[in-house]
């Protein structure tokens, strides 16, 4: 058996660059032996060489090879016996070798938790993003230009003031959030949102996307029809299928969302969800007689609506146009908005004003996906709020994002002329540019892509509808030199992409 152990362990390194760091090399040596006593090569009871032996066929310092011999008896997977070396320790259950029975029940067991997330796995690649943003990402503000300083004051100030106390600030806060912070939103939504609620009302959440979710779950059966703005935003469709929704696929005009056409296309629906400040991606605003027609159906088929407000106050023509919460007065309207556009997507906080109702319920939901979101941040963005620095952030923002914008529209007027057409809405952080009539916009994007961009083609966001082809280009977080610079780049990528006559 020593012998036995001995061997194996010297086969675990074949291959093993020895010119690695100290640290790597331990770790390296760690996990080898680790894994193998896990997979069963090395069995309980099996002797490993001397830290001497090991280091000298290894080529590499003893005092690696120690650390980690030592880690592994820490943790257990090992023990020393006096005078007698180093062994694969008892305790350990004895694994036995796979066989083919072993690998189908494994099999068939993956197969069973992959039915059950099957939903989750096929909606959840829809929102993956790359983690740097490169030109043109969609849907995201100027972190770049985001007052960080003012920030560190906030916090630092925070962990100082003894009215709060550092253990207030670092423990938990009751599920539905941290009081002052949703009266503050309500406040502001109030004025800002023409939104009718109180605080108890509104309920704090990790990102829009968890409100969307615990909205679908909570208003929903699966099978339940719900009406959904194609194209539309993918974490709307995402959340929408994991609840196991039958989505009704609704276009999208010049007045937003085509009540009539959800109508006769599908009568039977129970919620519909909408964006009506500023439709994603087309960018249209929801008309005030179709806004109206909206809320008079969930009246009278006692049905609902989900408005999802994700970045209406950046307009960039008249002011932010009311909530469609507001007018309802709050009875058949859950209304999501979210931190993410307006300080920063990393903050992941958001919020969802509630039909007072059903506030329970989603608080209790709240408590089952995660119980709270952080205390230190909830209280930081209290006092942004309250202190006025949000409402003079969003109106520099505003300003920074038009002449971003308008960046994007000159440069792509000059470099881009009969390729692209941008038809510039009034709001958010995006446009969208027509390609000509038989290109393909999913194209346009892999050649993209090779060029270091991230473009986002139309198509990607239908859900039924044949779109033409089109890309949805973001500026907010670009300075005008990335756009320039960004766009020649396209220019490339566009004549790897055309058509062949």
């Amino acid at each position: 058996m020593a012998r036995r152990g001995k061997d194996r362990t010297t086969e675990l390194f074949a291959g093993m660059d020895g010119a690695q760091g100290t640290q790597s090399l331990q770790r390296t040596v760690y996990e080898r032996i680790a894994a193998a006593i896990l997979d069963g090569h090395l069995r309980p009871g099996d002797r490993l060489p001397s830290t001497r032996e090991l280091a000298k066929s290894l080529g590499i310092g003893r005092n690696t090879v120690t650390w980690a011999v030592e880690q592994l008896a820490v943790e257990g997977f090992v023990e020393t016996r006096h005078g007698s070396g180093t062994f694969v320790s008892m305790q350990l259950p004895d694994a036995p070798r796979p066989n083919g029975d072993d690998a189908a029940g494994r099999a068939a067991a993956v197969a069973r938790i992959a039915r059950r997330a099957e939903r989750y796995a096929a909606v959840a690649r829809s929102l993956r993003v790359p983690q740097r943003p490169v030109p043109f990402r969609i849907n995201m503000p100027a972190v770049d230009d985001f007052p960080v300083s003012l920030w560190r004051r906030l916090m630092k100030s925070l962990m100082s003031d003894s009215a709060i106390g550092a253990a207030a600030l670092l423990g938990e806060t009751e599920p539905a959030g941290y009081g002052p912070l949703r009266e503050a939103i309500a406040r502001y939504l109030m004025i800002n949102r023409g939104v009718v609620c109180a605080a108890d009302q509104v309920v704090i959440v990790a990102g829009a996307q968890q409100g969307l979710d615990l909205a679908m779950r909570l208003l929903l059966d699966p099978g339940d029809k719900v009406w959904c703005e194609d194209p539309g935003f993918p974490g709307s469709v995402a959340a929408l299928r994991a609840a196991g929704a039958a989505i009704g696929a609704v276009p999208v005009d010049a007045e937003g969302f085509d009540l009539a056409a959800a109508q006769r296309l599908h009568p039977d629906a129970r919620l519909a969800v909408v964006c009506p400040s500023s439709q994603f991606p087309l960018g249209s605003t929801l008309s005030l007689p179709r806004r109206l027609a909206l809320i008079d159906w969930a009246r009278q088929s006692n049905g609902w609506i989900v408005e999802d407000d994700y970045d209406s106050e950046f307009r960039y023509r008249g002011r932010p146009v009311r909530s469609l919460q507001g007018l309802d007065g709050g009875e058949r309207v859950v209304y999501v908005g979210t931190f993410s556009k307006m300080l920063f997507p990393g903050l992941r906080l958001a919020y969802v004003v509630v039909p007072r109702p059903f506030v329970e319920l989603f608080v209790n939901a709240r408590i089952v996906a995660g119980r709270q979101s952080p205390t230190f941040e909830q209280v930081i963005v209290e006092r942004f709020i309250s202190e006025g620095h949000l409402g003079r952030h969003i109106a520099r923002m505003r300003r920074l994002y038009a002449a971003r914008r308008a960046a994007l529209i000159e440069a792509a007027r000059r470099r881009l002329p009969g390729l692209l057409e941008l038809r510039p809405a009034d709001t958010g952080l995006q446009l969208l540019a027509w390609l000509p009539e038989g290109w393909s916009d999913q194209a346009v994007s892999q050649a993209a892509a090779g060029h270091g961009l991230e473009i986002t083609p139309l198509s990607r966001l239908a859900v039924e509808r044949a779109m033409p082809p089109a890309l949805l280009l973001g500026f907010g977080n670009f300075t005008p030199a990335a756009i320039e610079d960004g766009l020649e780049r396209l220019a490339a990528a566009l004549e790897e992409a055309r058509p062949e006559r």
